[in-house]
């Protein structure tokens, strides 16, 4: 152990001693069989239905209105799929009601918005518990890389919090600075501050960076064109799909693991990959999570839409919240003997679907192992403008093989319908959303058009 690592450890145990005591239960749980787990995650589960009926104003009445009692889930685990979905717009309208009244935990609120990834951004509060285990999940995530606390972690990142809570203290700064964490901005991204960051990387072979999927292929392309090779100890990208040739990509420019992890601002940790890179293991001390189909659980093994109870932030629950992502959760375990069940997919946020005039919803990622095959392609936007109408724009990086457009042409009307069109715009840049992430696949058409 080094003397960084001993100094960091020893920095953590004085002035976040419960973050630490988090870390602790984390490394412990894992190794517990999915049964076990699942028994514990019911007493947490029921521990936040108690508290929401006793502190939380929206919770209490729905509970009432519904004829809900938080004694009911002990006796029938069941019942709790008959609680109502809560949607965004919701939390949206109900904000003050959701906010926690008990005295002691309302010393502690945290503000704390969404990015707006996909509309109009959500405002929640958080409380030092939540926050404790947000960083521990954080820390114990990396040591499935083998990484240590001490070790330097990079973040090409950006953050949301807002007011005195996004503001460094001194303390704060100087304790990043003797545990080895650097940052560099993803939400303004210019040859300078990528030149600053890769300089700080050369100086850290052992460092693991943290990046939007976007950012990181960004800076992974940077750093090819640089011609110095970076080597780092492991890559965590989040926040965004990433696809097999983002992977191979970031991983051959810095000659390290990528590790895919899914979370999200408002629930926190859901799910991350171990070193086997077989799926991802849903933390499941941090969040309940449901797999549905119209409402309904599906079996293990079918994909569905997402719904998250978070069980460490008592100041703001959210229970039964769509988080408006989908994917699908595997029947058998991974070969790393964790007992934290699998998600064999976490990308794709349900605005992502196209849609069609007699198909249905069609996952518009279909298209996005194709475009690479173009050729140089920096960065590009698949869009759906109307039922009738794709408009991929891309940003070139050299030549591209516009020979292939037809086959994405083809592609599209087998998968959307004959009738639909293919357009292909070259420009200098594509926007992105105000925390510093890129959409791959947007679709404009409203539901209603359906």
């Amino acid at each position: 152990m080094s003397i960084r690592q001993m100094a960091a450890g020893a920095l953590y145990a004085v002035t976040r001693s419960s973050m630490m005591s988090c870390l602790e239960e984390l490394d412990q749980l894992q190794w517990l069989s999915e049964d076990e787990l699942t028994a514990r995650q019911q007493r947490w589960l029921g521990r936040v239905l108690e508290y929401a009926n006793t502190y939380v104003p929206y919770y209490r009445d729905l509970f009432i209105e519904i004829g809900f009692h938080p004694n009911d889930f002990v006796t029938q685990p069941d019942c709790f799929t008959d609680l109502p979905l809560l949607t965004k717009d919701a939390v949206r309208q109900n904000h003050d009601r959701l906010v926690t009244t008990e005295p002691a935990r309302q010393d502690s609120l945290i503000k704390a918005k969404t990015g707006g990834t996909t509309g109009e951004p959500i405002w929640f509060v958080q409380d030092r518990v939540y926050d404790d285990y947000r960083v521990a999940h954080n820390f114990f995530q990396m040591e499935w890389s083998g990484w240590r606390l001490g070790q330097p972690e990079g973040r090409l990142w950006g953050h949301v919090l807002t007011g005195d809570a996004g503001k460094k203290s001194i303390v704060t700064r100087l304790k990043e600075r003797l545990v080895g964490r650097f940052h560099s901005n993803a939400f303004h991204m210019t040859p300078e501050s990528m030149e600053q960051f890769a300089a700080q990387l050369e100086k850290r072979p052992d460092a693991v960076v943290w990046s939007y999927v976007s950012t990181m292929y960004r800076f992974a392309q940077f750093v090819q064109e640089r011609g110095r090779p970076i080597r780092l100890h492991a890559v965590y990208t989040a926040a965004e799909p990433l696809y097999e040739y983002h992977r191979e990509f970031i991983a051959g420019v810095f000659d390290c693991p990528v590790f895919n992890s899914y979370s999200s601002v408002e629930t926190g940790d859901i799910a991350c990959e171990c070193d086997r890179h077989d799926g991802l293991h849903i933390m499941m001390r941090n969040c309940y999570l449901e797999v549905l189909r119209d409402g309904r659980p599906v079996p293990d093994g079918q994909e569905g839409e997402f719904v998250i109870t978070n069980l460490t932030n008592l100041a703001f629950p959210l229970i039964r919240y769509q988080i408006e992502d989908g994917g699908v959760r595997r029947g058998a375990g991974c070969p790393c003997g964790r007992g934290l069940p699998v998600l064999e997919v976490a990308e794709g946020r349900v605005i992502d679907f196209f849609k069609t005039r007699d198909r249905g919803r069609v996952w518009g990622a279909f298209l996005v192992p194709m475009i690479p095959t173009l050729g140089q392609i920096k960065q590009y936007q698949i869009v759906q403008t109307s039922l009738d109408q794709i408009v991929i724009r891309i940003v070139r990086g050299g030549f591209v093989d516009e020979a292939r457009f037809s086959e994405i042409q083809r592609a599209c009307a087998v998968a959307l319908g004959e009738n639909v069109q293919v357009a292909f715009e070259y420009v200098d840049r594509l926007p992105s959303t105000p925390t510093g992430k890129h959409r791959y696949v947007v679709s404009e058409v409203e539901p209603d058009h359906l």
